[in-house]
């Protein structure tokens, strides 16, 4: 549980999560377009989640030790491990800005929606941390009931900052604008060193995990 809590919060923490859902406030359906986008994302991490979920239940067998889960988790924790430190030795680059970026000035609660959905189910770094968290969910929960809960939870947290900026903005209006921007600002100006870090440290949680069980 302790590796899918931290999974959850490094996607929370991801600017693809943030970033969008505060730059849809300043559209021309601010509350609907950036709600929307929150509720997309939200429904990519939890296809995704559920997916890596299943994968672990139906390869695990009854009575038997799962030693493909632990062979698996090493796996995904050198491959997280990797990417993260690939980015960070390429930190500090210029930034390109992504195209579906420059589409959430015209886009319509629909648009939003599956932007939102294809940020995050489809994003490599994202979907690699929502199959770390529904993988670790799936190899140490049984029941249904269990892994239904776990997965909502998981993916609310997950989602929490892409869902946080519609919910301001309906409590507090257009004076939460000038904070939520400076919050924007900071962390695109430290992405690629946000990413790399929370990356590393679920990867090496993930093999320290693994090893222990070897």
């Amino acid at each position: 549980m302790g590796e899918a809590l931290v999974a959850a919060l490094g996607i929370a923490v991801s600017p693809f999560a943030i970033v969008p859902a505060i730059l849809l406030l300043f559209s021309a359906r601010p509350g609907s377009t950036s709600g929307a986008f929150g509720g997309g994302w939200y429904a990519g991490i939890t296809i995704v989640t559920v997916v890596a979920l299943l994968a672990a239940d139906l390869l695990t067998l009854p009575d038997v030790a799962p030693r493909w889960v632990t062979y698996t988790r090493i796996a995904l924790g050198a491959l997280l491990v990797v990417v993260g430190l690939s980015k960070f030795a390429r930190r500090g680059g210029e930034a390109k800005q992504p195209a579906w970026l420059a589409s959430l000035e015209t886009a319509t609660p629909r648009g939003a929606a599956r932007i939102g959905l294809l940020a995050s189910a489809a994003n490599p770094k994202v979907a690699l941390l929502a199959i770390a968290g529904g993988f670790a969910l799936g190899a140490d929960l049984h029941g249904l009931g269990q892994e239904i809960l776990a997965v909502l939870g998981f993916a609310l947290v997950a989602a929490s900052t892409a869902l946080l900026p519609a919910l301001a903005f309906a409590i507090r209006g257009e004076r939460v604008l000038g904070p939520l921007g400076v919050a924007k600002d900071w962390l695109v100006s430290r992405i690629d060193v946000l990413m790399s870090v929370i990356l590393i440290v679920i990867g090496v949680l993930l093999i320290a995990k693994g090893l222990s069980a070897l």
